[in-house]
């Protein structure tokens, strides 16, 4: 097992399962197109994010993309989880929270203060992250108008 820094070659096969990993992290909130997947990595890679993968030899079992953001709120530099990825057969091996925990090390080591993710309402994923000490710091709430009598 090795966590490492993605290659080129591998952010883009990483990039080919952009749709699938943001239809799944949305948890059915968001109907993505592939041009919007390609444009929000596009923006998150430009800023100097980059992919931390976990391999077992040559197998790439999952993967997790790091950066940096501005806290609007506190106009603070911190630490941020664009995504987190495990493949399907490879789950519920402790590979996510091990990602979890390199990524930590590293935006530590970087100088960050906190590291600040998002994640949807559903997503099986946050109970591993309030397991590894996230809190939530702000909701999004969301109210239907569509069938709105007047």
């Amino acid at each position: 097992m090795a966590i490492r820094k993605a290659t080129f070659a591998e952010t883009q096969r990483i990039l080919q399962h952009s749709l699938h990993v943001w239809k799944e992290a949305s948890v059915g909130y968001v109907q993505p197109s592939l041009e919007k997947a390609f444009q929000l990595a596009a923006s998150f890679l430009q800023g100097g994010g980059y992919y931390l993968l976990y391999v077992e030899g040559p197998v790439i079992q999952g993967w997790i993309a790091i950066g940096e953001m501005r806290d609007f709120y506190i106009d603070e530099a911190a630490g941020f989880i664009q995504e987190l990825y495990v493949l399907p057969p490879y789950r519920s091996r402790g590979v996510a929270e091990k990602l979890c925990k390199e990524a930590f090390r590293r935006l530590k080591a970087k100088g960050y203060r906190k590291v600040q993710l998002n994640v949807f309402a559903g997503n099986r994923a946050k109970q591993l992250y309030k397991k590894l000490g996230f809190y939530e710091v702000c909701t999004t709430m969301e109210r239907n108008l569509e069938n709105e009598k007047d």
